[in-house]
């Protein structure tokens, strides 16, 4: 089968045909990340292979249903698929992930918190609901701590400091954002910077032809917020 390329005109597409339900779920992961993004001259972001969003679901009957809801959309389950998640919409790949442990599956930890911190971002000609950064953030964390994978390797860190990098009020909007994720944020950060290899697993994820302006500009927001 092919896949579609998940860029915003694929966003786009899925929020058009969602859009009697765009009230209840929340855009996640790498398809989105580019609605943090204000720095002019931000690199190209990375490519995803799908739309992620979270929503909030209590029992497995309203699994079921939202199931059914989705079918009348023609969103199927993905017969290619290795879980419960993972749907298809015209060659679009769209993991629906409850807020919470399920039945369904593992929730991220900071999903349900972070449907009291919300912000709403115009894709084409509707809005939709992401984290605010700090918890796009704490998403990207608990999601590499999850997978256990190496900081200089993961698609997860990689956001994080693409984010880092290239939303100009990351650091401000950490510092100023409530107890709970922010003190989560500064914890994940200080093992990074306590690492011997620091200033390497960060570079990793900068492109080469911007590393020596970029990386001190990243290096100083980490500070900033660990001040």
């Amino acid at each position: 089968m092919n896949f579609r390329a998940i860029d915003l005109n694929a966003v786009e597409e899925v929020a058009d045909v969602l859009k009697d339900l765009l009230h209840e779920i929340v855009f996640v992961g790498g398809s989105v990340i580019s609605m943090y993004i204000d720095d002019p001259a931000a690199d190209e972001v990375r490519t995803t292979n799908d739309i992620d969003f979270t929503v909030q679901l209590t029992g497995y009957s309203n699994w079921i249903k939202l199931q059914e809801t989705l079918q009348k959309l023609r969103i199927y389950p993905n017969p290619e698929g290795h879980a419960m998640c993972n749907f298809i919409y015209k060659g679009i790949l769209i993991d629906i992930i409850p807020s919470e442990d399920s039945p369904v599956g593992k929730a991220n930890r900071w999903y349900k918190p972070g449907f009291s911190y919300l912000k709403s971002v115009k894709v084409g000609k509707h809005n939709i609901q992401i984290f605010q950064l700090p918890y796009f953030l704490a998403t990207k964390f608990e999601a590499f701590n999850d997978r256990g994978k190496d900081y200089r390797t993961s698609h997860d860190f990689e956001d994080i400091i693409y984010v880092l990098d290239n939303c100009t009020t990351a650091a401000e909007d950490v510092i100023n954002a409530d107890l709970q994720v922010k003190s989560y944020l500064k914890k994940e950060l200080i093992k990074i910077k306590d690492s011997m290899y620091f200033e390497e697993i960060v570079s990793a994820h900068i492109h080469p032809n911007m590393l020596n302006e970029r990386l001190s500009l990243v290096i100083e927001k980490i500070n900033k917020i660990l001040s």
